[in-house]
């Protein structure tokens, strides 16, 4: 499958991830902490790729570590506050930007980073 000039394989898909919104809770101090939603966590299955090359510097300048490129499936309710895990839920990605690649409502391509604690 062609999209937007990628070759698209659906058999790439194959890295299980798991995606829940972002909840605030507040810290002692009266800071704010995000974390994932668990409840409300959905799974699916994903081509991740690590940023490398020229795309690891430019993110590495950008005070962004870590930094990768997820493509799942359409999912109409996800939105740049949800949060993704590709170890069960052991590290939370941040959602960066996402395309809905050609507004066609297939596949969405996420730019992530691991969030940082604290």
């Amino acid at each position: 499958m062609n999209l937007n000039g990628k070759t698209i394989n659906p058999g790439e898909l194959r890295t299980p991830v798991l995606l829940a919104p972002r909840t605030v809770s507040t810290e002692t101090g009266g800071f704010p902490k995000p974390a994932p939603n668990t409840a409300s966590q959905v799974s699916a299955w994903a081509k991740w790729t690590n940023a490398h090359g020229s795309e690891a510097w430019t993110a590495n300048v950008q005070g962004i570590e870590q930094a990768a490129t997820v493509l799942i499936r359409y999912l109409s309710t996800l939105d740049e506050s949800w949060l993704i895990s590709r170890d069960n839920g052991t590290s939370w990605y941040e959602i960066v930007s996402m395309d809905n690649i050609q507004q066609r409502g297939e596949y969405i391509e996420l730019k992530v980073k691991r969030m940082k604690v604290g």
